[in-house]
């Protein structure tokens, strides 16, 4: 998706939000994208422990942007969040993500957050609605 067409008030990745997070994406390769983000203080959940719907938030917005890395616009329908180990606020962590497969409208991605380690800190998979038909050749078949 060309820059110009997204909105700048995403509290994501919005230039224009002034509460927003202000991520910088990267798309490595086709229908993958990837960001570095360090935790605001402001999502602490318990005892110093970042909010588990702030890493949610954080990997439906990199799948989605994954979706943008084959150039399409796309929604979410469902997403499934697994939390292997805690992240402590204040921390860096880095957020993958990538179409695993796209079928007409539907676009299928997993994502992964990972600690400042590098070890997987919470995954997620997630079905988008395209808002035009994809092509399967727009996506190749990777695993992780």
């Amino acid at each position: 998706m060309d820059s110009s067409e997204r909105d700048g008030q995403c509290f994501c990745c919005g230039v224009d939000n002034e509460k927003g997070l202000h991520l910088e994406i990267t798309y490595p390769e086709k229908g993958s994208a990837e960001t570095i983000l360090e935790i605001p203080s402001w999502f602490s959940g318990w005892k110093k422990m970042t909010h588990g719907g702030f890493l949610a938030t954080i990997l439906d917005e990199i799948m989605a942007h994954a979706c943008f890395g084959i150039s399409q616009k796309a929604v979410t329908a469902e997403i499934t969040v697994r939390f292997q180990k805690t992240v402590e606020i204040g921390s860096r962590i880095r957020a993958v993500g990538r179409v695993q497969e796209a079928r007409g409208r539907i676009l299928n991605t997993r994502g992964w957050i990972y600690d400042e380690e590098g070890t997987v800190a919470a995954e997620a998979t997630a079905r988008f609605i395209a808002t035009a038909h994809v092509s399967r050749s727009s996506v190749t078949k990777t695993s992780e």
